[in-house]
């Protein structure tokens, strides 16, 4: 796998950052035009929902919504997301730069390895960024805007995103759509990360930037092909294998959502949920959390 996907994946909020910005054009995309996401369906006692990992922004015209998830769908009563709002990226911005602005901060190449000041500067410069901006800016914050200047040119459209495809599909229908957390909730997740952490963020951020094109193709591709296995290396690499890291960005949260999906079919409810694609990989899983609970998992596709 690309080592730019393994370390990718694990940044779920670096597409959100999308959110705070516009799309310039792009060209075309040239992967596959048409897959079958993973697909998982989840039966108890108490009742029945459906997992489903997606991806926040996507090349615009290609076909990922199957018989299977039309058949799920219809069968679900409500569709439970990551996040709700995404559209909102007045609100978005507001919360980030709420969180990720604290004064005294070093300015961009004393928080880096020498070896990737000069890259550094080059993508802040490629985003327009002004560097005094870092003077209040903090590290995981810095990660996130500089991730956004290493997306720009990526054939990726916020409204062909997973979460704002079915929730449109979801309203049209009168269905409710909520979400697992909130944007401040998540970008609190990296502003807790000790500051060692976020600056080993920031560093990879850096570090893979130019592979990014080719990283974007590779994680769109196996995520239409539905190639969990690519996903459970990449939930088990870079930044994943800090402990800190890990339990702060991906298993806590992962648990944090087993326990509302098991709330809700306790309820009485058949809830649609879809996350991140990399919380749904792995021994962590959000299904796995769920079998341990006795839950029987069934991949659909």
């Amino acid at each position: 796998m690309n080592r730019f996907v393994s370390r990718w994946l694990i940044l779920p909020l670096l597409l959100l950052a999308q959110a705070c910005s516009a799309f310039p054009s792009m060209a075309a995309w040239d992967g596959p035009k048409k897959g079958a996401p993973a697909l998982w369906h989840v039966k108890g006692p108490d009742g029945e929902a459906w997992l489903f990992g997606g991806i926040h922004a996507l090349p615009a015209n290609i076909k990922w919504i199957t018989p299977k998830m039309k058949t799920a769908m219809d069968a679900s009563d409500r569709l439970v997301l990551e996040v709700v709002g995404l559209e909102d990226s007045a609100e978005i911005t507001r919360t980030f730069q709420a969180l990720g602005n604290s004064p005294n901060q070093l300015p961009l190449a004393e928080r880096l390895p020498v070896d990737l000041r000069a890259a550094g500067e080059k993508l802040r410069d490629k985003g327009r960024v002004n560097p005094a901006k870092f003077e209040t800016l903090e590290s995981w914050a810095a990660a996130i805007t500089l991730a956004g200047a290493a997306t720009a040119n990526l054939d990726m459209v916020r409204e062909a995103g997973v979460e704002r495809v079915l929730a449109k599909r979801y309203r049209n229908r009168d269905k409710t759509v909520i979400g697992l957390e909130t944007a401040a909730r998540q970008f609190t997740y990296f502003d807790q990360l000790p500051e060692a952490d976020q600056r080993a963020m920031l560093a990879s951020v850096i570090a893979d930037a130019d592979n990014a094109p080719a990283a974007y193709r590779d994680m769109v591709t196996g995520w239409l092909t539905g190639d969990v296995a690519r996903l459970e290396q990449a939930a088990n690499r870079g930044l994943l294998q800090r402990p800190q890291v890990r339990e702060q960005i991906l298993v806590r949260r992962n648990r944090d959502w087993a326990n509302q999906i098991t709330d809700m079919l306790k309820l009485g409810a058949r809830p649609f949920v879809a996350v991140g694609a990399a919380h749904l990989a792995g021994e962590d899983s959000v299904q796995a959390l769920l079998e341990a609970r006795g839950y029987t998992v069934t991949r659909l596709q």
